[in-house]
């Protein structure tokens, strides 16, 4: 009887662990996804439903884009990169790091000048003629490094545009990521910036006072890639523009 019982307890002490373990491994499955600086809030509510969906965790990395192509040219190999410059995600699939037929568009964004909240300035209309010098004063334009932040490059695009090049000489305060040039404007360190309408506004300390015209940069595009084979990458992949996340795009004014 004793080793009867003895077996009994062995059996349900093993079953317990198997249990436990197994519950442990699903729990702590996981994939890293890189992406860009400006997605940090809508990327992070996606993940969350991701993981409910799917009970698998996402790590991550956010920077501009450069800079995680940098990450994954110097052997970094995330399961999804999710670039907003199509030269950047071109790149990292020329340099062969992307899966075959596992690249592609999936949200767009809009620029636009943005003051602290508490400037007098008020919905200035953007064209041609706009004295961007005087509105700047002795101050400087925040935007991201047009040389490794697609929001600095998309800026320096429509500064050019709208010939507003020898105004800003020697005026542009450069960022090292979109949600930098944004706190520069947040703290009223700069009377104006430019940046994605996304994060302009999601912030409170600052406000909308001129939108650039499509027709004044190239299109700013949202690139995901896949670069790990493993199948939990893919199913973020296409998960990102399943009917299930569009109303998250949607909430933080991501366009298709």
């Amino acid at each position: 009887m004793k080793k009867f019982t003895l077996i009994i307890i062995v059996l349900s002490l093993w079953a317990f662990t198997n249990c436990t373990l197994n519950k442990a491994t699903n729990t702590n499955r996981s994939i890293t996804v890189y992406a860009a600086a400006s997605l940090t809030d809508v990327i992070t509510e996606i993940s969350d439903s991701f993981r409910i969906d799917y009970g698998i965790d996402v790590r991550l990395n956010l920077a501009s884009s450069g800079t995680l192509a940098r990450q994954i040219e110097q052997g970094e190999r995330p399961n999804v990169y999710l670039s907003a410059s199509k030269k950047w995600a071109d790149y990292v699939e020329a340099s062969g790091f992307t899966l075959p037929n596992y690249k592609k568009e999936i949200m767009h964004n809009e620029l636009v000048l943005i003051a602290p909240k508490s400037s007098a300035l008020e919905n200035i209309e953007i064209h041609p003629k706009t004295d961007i010098s005087s509105l700047l004063g002795d101050d400087r334009l925040s935007i991201g490094d047009p040389a490794h932040v697609p929001a600095g490059k998309y800026a320096q695009g429509a500064i050019d545009f709208y010939g507003w090049t020898k105004q800003v000489e020697g005026k542009l305060l450069p960022a090292k990521d979109v949600r930098s040039a944004l706190m520069v404007v947040e703290l009223g360190e700069v009377p104006l910036g430019i940046v994605y309408r996304t994060d302009a506004l999601k912030s409170k300390k600052v406000k909308i006072v001129g939108s650039f015209g499509e027709e004044s940069h190239k299109p700013i595009q949202y690139i995901a890639s896949v670069i790990a084979e493993e199948a939990a990458g893919k199913d973020f992949y296409n998960y990102l523009t399943s009917e299930k996340v569009k109303p998250i795009w949607s909430k933080f004014g991501f366009k298709e």
